[in-house]
């Protein structure tokens, strides 16, 4: 079954042609019947064009001339009510399963979706490596398993594996660059990710690699993990004092908050935030605001903070002292 509306076809001179139904009506053979069919011969297959005339040799005048009065998208009397059917329901094939060599006789006859381990998406495929086959034949995945990370760095810096895989991790970055050579441009990936203890252990790393995101996102978290440093807190909530830091084109200013004001930060100093355990703190940052520069010029001024005791002494008064009038300065 076919929708029965008039064929036509465009010629590259905008001219329309299609066959007339009138000329068919009633089977005659006339000299014009003759020149058209010559005609519509160059465009179609005789097995088409046969189709064409038996189709149209069924249709009444005043049935076209109705569809055509409705306009393109109108069906007729013996067309199916969907436009946008297929006819898929009605062929027997469709519903034929698909057999696929070396089936078993248990399993479904369609193929299973397959389970990608390493690449992320299909267009970041660059060298990723052979997965390894475990136990039953099953492919494993390249990357290191959340404690086979957390048991070499163990071994690495002598830290608890138990400490190691609570810690907070947070990528702050994640994108792909290029390097720009005479060969053209070669795909890398760059992610920086920042790891806490939220008690006052902050680390920060950077993970590059050619082989994809997440390998990069390994190798960050383990330099980050490599880098962890104590903070100085204030009442372990804040920071010592107002910071006043300038770091390459970055311009921080960072002030303490008393108890229950929050974080109203940069939201790249907001992560690194709550990996350190500062839940009290204020700042702006001026002129360049460049992650990756604002989260190390950010680490790095909390790290040469002036400590509370070097903060007494320098204003002549007793640590106590200084803690009841803190916020006074």
């Amino acid at each position: 079954m076919f929708q029965l509306n008039p064929i036509r076809a465009r010629l590259s001179s905008g001219r329309l042609f299609s066959t007339a139904s009138r000329i068919y009506q009633k089977q005659a053979v006339s000299p014009k019947a003759n020149k058209h069919l010559e005609f519509l011969s160059k465009y179609y297959s005789p097995q088409v064009l046969e189709s064409i005339k038996i189709a149209e040799s069924l249709i009444e005048p005043e049935t076209i001339l109705e569809i055509k009065k409705r306009g393109f998208r109108a069906n007729s009397k013996v067309a199916p009510s969907d436009i946008l059917s297929d006819y898929s329901n009605s062929d027997p094939k469709w519903t034929e399963p698909v057999v696929y060599p070396n089936q078993a006789g248990d399993k479904t006859p369609y193929p299973k979706i397959p389970q990608l381990h390493s690449p992320d998406r299909s267009d970041l495929n660059l060298r990723f490596k052979p997965a390894e086959k475990g136990k039953g034949g099953r492919k494993q995945s390249v990357l290191p398993s959340k404690f086979e990370l957390a048991s070499g760095l163990a071994k690495l810096t002598g830290l608890n594996r138990d400490y190691l895989t609570r810690l907070y991790v947070r990528p702050i970055i994640m994108k792909r660059v290029s390097l720009k050579t005479s060969k053209g441009n070669i795909p890398n990936f760059f992610v920086m990710t920042v790891v806490g203890d939220r008690n006052g252990t902050v680390g920060l790393g950077i993970g590059k690699s050619r082989d994809g995101i997440r390998v990069a996102a390994v190798k960050a978290h383990w330099n980050a993990i490599k880098n962890l440093t104590p903070i100085p807190r204030y009442e372990d909530r804040t920071i010592l004092g107002d910071v006043d830091y300038k770091y390459h084109a970055v311009k921080l200013f960072i002030r303490s908050a008393p108890a229950g004001f929050g974080l109203r930060v940069n939201p790249n100093i907001f992560e690194v935030c709550q990996a350190a355990g500062i839940r009290d703190l204020r700042g702006k940052i001026y002129k360049s605001r460049n992650p990756v520069l604002v989260v190390k010029g950010f680490i790095e001024a909390l790290t040469k903070q002036r400590s509370i005791e070097d903060l007494a002494a320098g204003r002549g008064k007793k640590i106590v002292d200084l803690r009841k009038v803190y916020y006074s300065n």
